[in-house]
C-alpha cells in the first residue's frame, strides 16, 4: 500500500449478504471520493435477490482490481464467518458436515460452481486491517488477548465477550457480524458495530472514518 493510500479516509462497509442492488446504491456516493473501501466480510449468503451472491462478489472484485477507475484509493476485503463456512464447504470432496453448516446458515448450493471460480481469492482474504487507531475485523476480538495472539475463530465468530466489555486493545474496533434489533449502528467507547442487517432491514451501512483525524469518530444516533 502506498503512502497516499495509508493516509486516505476509509469507508467501512458492513455485512452485505448478497444484497447486490443495495450495495450498488450504498457505495455510489463514495465512488470518486478518494477513500479506501473496507468490506468487513459476509459478502455472501441469505441473499434476497437471484444471483445476489455472484453479483456482489463480481462487483467487489472489480472495485478491488481497478480502484483508480472508480476514484478510490483502494479496496480491502476482510474474511467473514460466511466466507469461512463457504471455504470449508468447498474443501470437502463430497458434501458433508461443513456443507450442511454453510447451507443451514443461508448458503445457496447453486452458488458453489461460481464460488469455486473465486476460491483462491476467498482464501487470500485477511482477517484484520489496521488504519491509524482503528482496527477493522469481521466479528470482534477476544478481550484481554494481544492482537497477534487472537484466534481466527474469535475474529470470525465472537459475540458476547467482545460485545459486552472493553477488549483492552489500543484501537477502536470496527466490526460487523452482529446487528441490533433496531438495525442501527452501535457505538461504544471500544467498538463500532456497523452490521445493520441488510438482508432483513434493507439497510446497508457504509461508515466514513478518517483514521488520521485528531479526534475519534462520533456516530450520530
Amino acid at each position: 500500500m502506498t503512502t497516499s493510500e495509508r493516509k486516505a479516509p476509509v469507508v467501512a462497509i458492513g455485512d452485505v449478504h448478497g444484497c447486490a442492488t443495495l450495495l450498488r446504491e450504498t457505495i455510489w456516493p463514495h465512488l470518486g471520493s478518494g477513500a479506501e473501501l473496507i468490506f468487513l466480510g459476509d459478502l455472501i449468503d441469505r441473499s434476497p435477490e437471484p444471483d445476489g451472491d455472484q453479483q456482489v462478489i463480481e462487483l467487489v472484485r472489480e472495485l478491488q482490481a481497478n480502484p483508480e477507475v472508480y476514484g478510490l484509493a483502494g479496496v480491502t476485503v476482510l474474511r467473514g464467518n460466511h466466507e469461512q463456512m463457504l471455504l470449508d464447504a468447498l474443501a470437502e470432496e463430497e458434501p458433508d458436515h461443513a456443507t450442511d453448516l454453510w447451507q443451514w446458515n443461508g448458503g445457496n448450493a447453486g452458488f458453489l460452481p461460481v464460488a469455486r471460480e473465486h476460491q483462491a481469492w476467498l482464501e487470500s482474504l485477511p482477517l484484520t486491517a489496521q488504519r491509524g487507531e482503528y482496527l477493522f475485523v469481521h466479528a470482534g476480538v477476544r478481550p484481554g488477548v494481544p492482537l497477534r495472539q487472537q484466534r481466527a475463530e474469535d475474529l470470525l465468530w465472537i459475540r458476547g465477550p467482545f460485545l459486552n466489555r472493553d477488549h483492552g486493545l489500543p484501537y477502536t474496533v470496527v466490526h460487523g457480524h452482529t446487528f441490533q434489533r433496531n438495525y442501527r449502528v452501535a457505538q461504544l467507547p471500544h467498538r463500532i458495530g456497523i452490521d445493520t442487517g441488510a438482508f432483513v432491514s434493507g439497510r446497508l451501512t457504509a461508515l466514513p472514518i478518517d483514521p488520521w483525524a485528531e479526534h475519534k469518530l462520533e456516530v450520530a444516533a
